[in-house]
């Protein structure tokens, strides 16, 4: 099996590593949350405020069961895991990594205030939605990988998942 998919909170690094390792390693990649904006030609942000958080999450899962092991590299969007069908369908053609950064990390990448379209209800935390969330990635995962991390550490490290087989 020589596909990768990341979950992970916003901000962990899933769309940067993922662009990383496919042009190092020349691979194929997607990025959900862009292949929703696509489909609805608006941001993730908008999508929500149009049709809301429950929307996103069904879009998430949409784009996921439209994929497969053509993409080698796959980064999800943070509510992927909120559907286990779009997770066992992950599961099915790749190795799931969980890029586990910390919370005070999250914050400082996404700034409280950024409008990143976080596919959850008005007014929760971006701490609320990481304790959330933070058991769902443990549920789903086969690896992980340690967010605080440089990129090009984590891009030896996915290196030696993929061509472990």
């Amino acid at each position: 099996m020589n596909n990768i998919s990341f979950i992970g909170m916003a901000g962990c690094g899933k769309s940067t590593l993922g662009n990383a390792i496919s042009k190092e390693m020349n691979l194929s990649f997607q990025d959900t949350d862009h292949l929703i904006e696509e489909k609805f030609n608006m941001s993730l942000e908008d999508i929500k405020n149009k049709f809301g958080y429950e929307f996103v999450r069904s879009a998430e899962e949409e784009v996921i069961l439209s994929l497969n092991e053509s993409t080698k590299i796959i980064s999800t969007g943070g509510s992927a895991i909120y559907s286990e069908i779009a997770m066992n369908h992950l599961k099915s053609f790749s190795k799931i990594i969980y890029i586990d950064t910390p919370l005070e990390t999250i914050i400082e990448r996404i700034d409280v205030g950024q409008e990143r379209g976080l596919a959850v209800p008005d007014g929760i935390s971006v701490s609320d939605v990481y304790l959330e969330r933070k058991p769902l990635y443990e549920k789903f995962f086969q690896f992980t990988l340690d967010g605080s991390k440089s990129i090009q550490q984590l891009v030896i490290e996915v290196a030696k998942i993929y061509f472990d087989k």
